[in-house]
């Protein structure tokens, strides 16, 4: 499998070496220097806790510390939404306000169509739009450019990033933009200078306008909320037969799920349409039905839409359906129609959370920093399992 031989090439480069070189963006046939996993890590085809298992086989903790942390910011930037979820609800309000008002803006088409002007920004719009791909730092430096120099809506480049991105994922990419934007961290957003880039592009791109040197006063229409409270997702498991679904947010469930009950059947459902009405390529949509067909036994059914799951589900004579919780974003919607469709057949859905989310979520309360205190604990359960 591609995402376990990319895991296992890194391995020897997840220390020191990835330290030392992480920042640099050399471009996309120059990759060595970072992992190159995190389009499986959005699945969890590859999770959290199989990569830092496999890194600390190898490393220490001292010597492997930034790529852990590199790791942890997904579950942290999940973590913080799911205690959050107004959080998502009033970006799209946001967004369609923005798509509207900027719907014929002539600097936002040329942004999105590599034809700027702007010879750093044309050449990561067109390796987005090719590869699926962009280096983190790239992605902070577009952004900050994109808000703060040029002044467009940060929604329209959270969406434009969400639409191609094979790892685009609704928590780590919506709330990037809005930490670039000042929006995350009251007081604090992410101003890119030339000499940064020219540094960690080793001088191969260039920004052929003025930066800004002061942020962008960004107006928005979200709620700033206190955290929330997780769902405790334990309601037990009924007798009877019991199938097992999966879905796109954790292909991995087809593991840690497998043990939780005797299973008569599993099936995984991914819906094209849902994607589509976001707008997301069509070529992130192919690489993450691959995904799951990948992580799935060959008899295993894939449905496209949930009646269909819910019909198969009630010839399967199923009393319930297993599931790995359901994070916020474009798949929940898809989950709410199907819950509706099996319960109208009589079927629950069960869902549970794992260890690792279940550990690491309530830390996510705040920043980043102090998240980080939780991880250690986590990597000793990790290492005892």
């Amino acid at each position: 499998m591609a995402a376990h031989k990319a895991l296992l090439a890194f391995l020897p480069r997840a220390g020191g070496e990835y330290a030392r070189t992480r920042n640099y963006d050399y471009g996309s046939m120059q990759r060595e220097n970072v992992s190159m996993l995190s389009p499986w890590i959005r699945l969890r085809l590859l999770s959290e806790w199989q990569i830092l298992n496999a890194v600390l086989q190898v490393h220490s903790r001292s010597s492997a510390s930034k790529f852990i942390d590199e790791v942890c910011w997904r579950t942290y930037w999940k973590g913080w939404l799911e205690l959050r979820p107004s959080v998502w609800e009033d970006y799209l309000v946001e967004l369609a306000k923005d798509r509207e008002r900027c719907e014929k803006n002539i600097g936002y088409m040329q942004m999105i169509e590599a034809r700027s002007g702007i010879a750093a920004m044309d050449a990561w719009t067109s390796e987005l739009i090719e590869t699926g791909y962009l280096h983190n730092h790239a992605r902070m430096w577009y952004a900050s450019i994109w808000i703060h120099t040029l002044k467009l809506p940060w929604t329209l480049g959270a969406e434009f990033f969400l639409r191609h991105l094979l790892d685009g994922d609704v928590a780590s990419n919506t709330l990037s933009w809005r930490w670039v934007a000042g929006l995350h961290t009251l007081g604090k957003s992410y101003l890119a200078q030339k000499s940064n880039i020219c540094k960690f592009t080793a001088g191969r791109l260039e920004v052929n306008i003025p930066l800004a040197t002061e942020s962008a006063l960004v107006e928005t229409g979200q709620r700033i909320t206190e955290p929330g409270k997780l769902p405790s997702h334990d309601e037990s498991i009924p007798n009877g037969r019991i199938g097992l679904l999966i879905h796109e947010e954790d292909l991995s469930a087809v593991d840690w799920l497998s043990d939780s009950c005797e299973l008569v059947a599993v099936a995984g459902l991914l819906s094209p349409a849902a994607y589509r009405k976001y707008g997301i390529e069509e070529s992130v949509i192919k690489f993450r039905s691959d995904c799951m067909r990948s992580g799935l036994t060959e008899k295993a059914e894939i449905f496209s839409c949930p009646n269909k799951f819910a019909e198969w589900a009630y010839i399967q004579n199923l009393d319930a359906v297993l599931m790995a919780e359901v994070p916020v974003g474009i798949c929940k919607d898809v989950i709410l129609d199907l819950e509706s469709s099996l319960a109208a057949r009589g079927i629950k859905i069960i869902k549970r959370r794992h260890w690792w989310d279940t550990h690491l979520y309530p830390a996510a309360g705040a920043g980043f920093f102090n998240f980080k205190k939780s991880i250690p604990s986590a990597l000793e359960k990790l290492m005892q399992t």
